[in-house]
C-alpha cells in the first residue's frame, strides 16, 4: 500500500515549481508522457520497482528513454524520485500532481455511477447544471453498475447524491421497519 501523504509532498512540490515557472500544463504533459511509456514498455516497471537494481543504473535507463523528450526540470524531478527510492510512487504523484493543476484551473472531477450507459447529452446536461451550481467546471467520469437496478448515483467532491433504485429500497425498508401498525 503506498502512502498518499508521500506522494502528494512529492506532487507538491513539483506543482509549486510548475506554477512559479508558468508551466503547469507543459509539466503535467512530460509527466503524464512518462507515466504512459514506463506502462507500454515492456518489463520497465518492473525494472524500476525492483529494489536490487541500482538508483544508478535507473537513472541512466530512464535518461535514455525520456534526454530531449521532456524538459530537463521534469528530468530532473524523476530522478530526484529514483535518488529516494520512491519510483514505485511515479503514477500515485502524477494523479495527485494532475488534481493539483486541475484545481488550479478551477476543474473538479465527478464521478456518476448508474445502471444502464447515459446517453452524451444527458451527462453533457448534467455537468453543465452541476458546474453552474458548484461554481466550477465539472467533468464527469460516468461507470456503469447494472446492480444499481435503475438511477444514478453522484459523487463531487465530499458530497454524494444517491437517486438510485437501490438506495430508494433501502429507505422504504428502513422506514417499514420503523412504521408501528395500529
Amino acid at each position: 500500500m503506498l502512502n498518499m501523504s508521500v506522494a502528494r509532498r512529492y506532487a507538491e512540490a513539483f506543482f509549486s515549481i510548475a506554477r512559479d515557472n508558468n508551466k503547469i500544463d507543459e509539466f503535467q504533459q512530460e509527466l503524464e508522457k512518462i507515466v504512459a511509456t514506463i506502462k507500454e514498455t515492456e518489463s520497465l516497471e518492473e525494472f524500476l520497482a525492483h529494489l536490487l537494481i541500482p538508483a544508478k543504473a535507473k537513472k541512466e535507463v530512464l535518461s535514455q528513454i525520456f534526454a530531449g523528450q521532456i524538459s530537463p526540470l521534469t528530468l530532473n524531478f524523476i530522478m530526484m524520485i529514483v535518488d529516494k527510492r520512491r519510483e514505485n510512487y511515479i503514477g500515485v504523484i502524477v494523479d495527485q500532481y494532475k488534481d493539483m493543476a486541475d484545481e488550479s484551473r478551477n476543474i473538479v472531477m465527478a464521478e456518476m455511477v448508474a445502471a444502464r450507459e447515459v446517453p452524451e447529452d444527458e451527462v453533457k446536461s448534467l455537468a453543465d447544471k452541476l458546474s453552474a451550481s458548484s461554481g466550477k467546471t465539472v467533468k464527469l467520469q460516468v461507470k456503469v453498475d447494472p446492480s444499481l437496478l435503475g438511477g444514478i448515483k453522484l459523487r463531487l467532491g465530499d458530497r454524494i447524491i444517491d437517486g438510485t433504485v437501490a438506495k430508494k429500497l433501502e429507505m422504504m425498508k428502513s422506514q417499514l421497519k420503523q412504521a408501528k401498525i395500529g
